[in-house]
């Protein structure tokens, strides 16, 4: 049997080969647009989710902010300190209404909850404005700040818990029941819960930008001899010390990595004088064994060995078996709140596997503090009448550029525990914070 062949002309291959050619360039520019499209939509999608996430935060945080003002502000001895805070709410409930502004849900939705908040920065304006007239705060403001307080602590403690919903991915926004009280009750409905608050401290966020005091006219060292300290200072446990690079903020810096027994560090030395600047923990910490009496006590003698003389624990919190203590420096009985170091200390073996130092590098210096005009007694007379004054004791307190002597007044009123500042010269209350307690530690606000 005799089987025929057709052989197409060459000029027709050569189209074919040019037609397949153009339709796989085209596939392949079909794809590569298509995958375009898709990397800038799951890139637009993550721009998208970083705004929620960070209009959340803000907002917990501010509205956090308002309820402790308010508690502040029932306690405020002066007037000028009452309309501070006051002015402070205002500027914290435009910021709370801005972000809400920024979540994925129409007005309808979040209306009585902007209602809240608009009243709290009305009222907040409004006493202000009387008292800057000559007015006084009356039962009813005080019954009013008393509310407002109440309702914004519930509304930030149940916002904490819907981000940590979204976080984990459940679709908040989305659904037939995004806007029902299943979902998004802290904004459709009322709440109940105190917020949970992590460490932080008086004057933990003082004057952390500027000179370094400490620093001043030493001599600037090569990397060899940053080595050589922060080995020295660390201990012989220091292991794999590898140099990773320099620095400038907030000051010139050599910067590291090392393991000390178990935990890996970062730490930065200073350039000047060969001062470690911070040390970061980057290892999870084993069970908990010590106390937290214990981790203080490690904490303290680690400083005391390293030249930091006498030191006053502020305060002092525990997160996933670390402990986190704050120190300040103290003067011929004066406790020097711009000088803070705080150190962590794992609660398994009693390691110090954390430092931060700017503040003291920044700050500590030798003073000239002069004798205070008020007694203690003075000071305590002039706290407001609100408060039940537990005792007191001088200490110098970041003022703006400068710094200011002061009574810390320790008062409670309730179950409310606060520390006013009574200038020692003047006395004006200069601060007054609240101190939260939670079952970490305490936070100063």
């Amino acid at each position: 049997m005799n089987e025929t062949y057709y052989i197409a002309p060459a000029r027709t291959r050569d189209w074919a080969r040019v037609l397949n050619g153009a339709l796989a360039a085209l596939l392949a520019g079909v794809l590569a647009f298509a995958w375009a499209q898709t990397t800038r939509l799951t890139e637009a999608n993550a721009r998208l989710n970083a705004v929620v996430q960070k209009a959340f935060y803000e907002t917990c945080e501010l509205t956090e902010g308002v309820s402790v003002n308010f508690r502040k502000a029932l306690v405020a001895g002066e007037p000028g300190q009452l309309q501070t805070l006051l002015n402070e709410i205002a500027l914290q409930t435009q910021g709370a209404l801005s972000n809400l502004a920024l979540l994925p849900l129409g007005q309808e939705t979040v209306s009585g909850t902007l209602k809240f908040i608009n009243q709290a920065g009305d009222f907040a304006t409004a006493l202000s404005a009387r008292l800057g007239n000559g007015g006084e705060v009356t039962a009813e403001d005080t019954a009013a700040m008393e509310q407002l307080s109440e309702t914004a602590a519930a509304f930030s403690v149940r916002m904490g818990r819907l981000l940590d919903r979204y976080e984990k991915g459940e679709a908040v926004f989305d659904g037939p029941d995004a806007t029902g009280e299943e979902s998004l009750y802290p904004i459709t409905g009322p709440a109940a819960d105190y917020p949970a608050l992590l460490y932080d401290g008086p004057f933990s966020d003082g004057r952390t930008n500027g000179e370094f005091k400490t620093l001043a006219g030493l001599a600037e060292i090569d990397e060899a001899r940053a080595r050589q300290a922060l080995t020295a200072f660390v201990g012989q446990q220091a292991a794999e010390v590898t140099f990773t690079g320099e620095s400038e903020i907030p000051v010139g810096c050599y910067e590291y990595t090392l393991r000390l027994g178990a935990y890996r560090l970062s730490a930065g030395v200073t350039k000047a004088g060969g001062e470690v600047l911070y040390m970061l923990c980057d290892s999870a910490a084993g069970e908990v064994v010590l106390s937290d009496a214990q981790a203080v006590d490690a904490a303290r003698a680690f400083l005391l060995a390293r030249g930091f003389g006498e030191m006053e624990l502020s305060y002092s919190s525990r997160f996933e078996g670390i402990l986190t203590a704050n120190f300040a420096a103290v003067q011929d009985g004066v406790v020097l709140y711009p000088d803070l170091v705080k150190v962590q200390v794992s609660l398994a073996d009693g390691t110090v596997v954390g430092l931060e130092a700017a503040g003291y590098l920044m700050n500590h210096v030798r003073r000239e503090i002069a004798l205070p005009k008020l007694t203690e007694a003075d000071a305590l007379a002039r706290i407001g009448g609100a408060l039940n004054p537990l005792g007191a004791r001088l200490c110098v307190i970041p003022d703006n550029d400068a710094e200011a002597l002061c009574y810390e007044v320790h008062a409670t009123s309730g179950s409310d525990t606060f520390l006013a500042y009574i200038d020692a010269m003047t006395g004006v209350e200069r601060r007054l914070m609240q101190v939260v307690e939670s079952d970490g530690g305490a936070k100063v606000m």
